[in-house]
């Protein structure tokens, strides 16, 4: 099995939707309009030229991560990490700390000093996650449903 992690192009847009809404248990029907939304969600990443790196197993991919740079304050400057998503079949398997890795180290070449990502105060394991990989929780107030974490590089 080959695993290889490269910038995504317009032609991985659909298996990145349909990985998200598996991901989510979301319709991964591509006439529904949440799948649409995906699409168009994940096309303007690439026309915004935002970094978007896929992970690919034998070809196929199998997990992606969005980054852009954060412009609200207290996060200004920072690699923001909007989206990282793994095919269910390949969770629990290293594959998503191979991607944040190679996001991190990434972002650190392009001259980024510090990461930040959201995720929902209920997704305790995505939360595990991230701290386990060293992310810390940041409390910025508010009662949003999501939990702020960073990471200096």
């Amino acid at each position: 099995m080959r695993v290889d992690i490269r910038p995504a192009i317009y032609s991985d847009i659909p298996a990145l939707a349909e990985i998200k809404q598996l991901a989510r248990n979301d319709s991964t029907d591509p006439n529904s309009a949440a799948f649409g939304a995906e699409v168009r969600y994940l096309t303007a990443f690439l026309d915004e030229r935002q970094s978007v790196f896929v992970q690919l197993t034998d070809r196929v991919p199998m997990a992606f991560c969005t980054v852009r740079e954060r412009t609200i304050k207290p996060f200004i400057g920072y690699a923001y990490i909007k989206d990282l998503y793994v095919h269910p079949n390949w969770q629990n398997k290293g594959f998503g700390k191979k991607l944040l890795m190679h996001t991190l180290r990434t972002m650190r070449t392009k001259g980024y000093l510090n990461a930040m990502l959201e995720t929902a105060e209920d997704n305790t394991a995505a939360r595990g996650f991230y701290e386990k990989f060293g992310f810390v929780r940041r409390d910025i107030g508010g009662s949003s449903g999501y939990v702020t974490y960073t990471i200096d590089f």
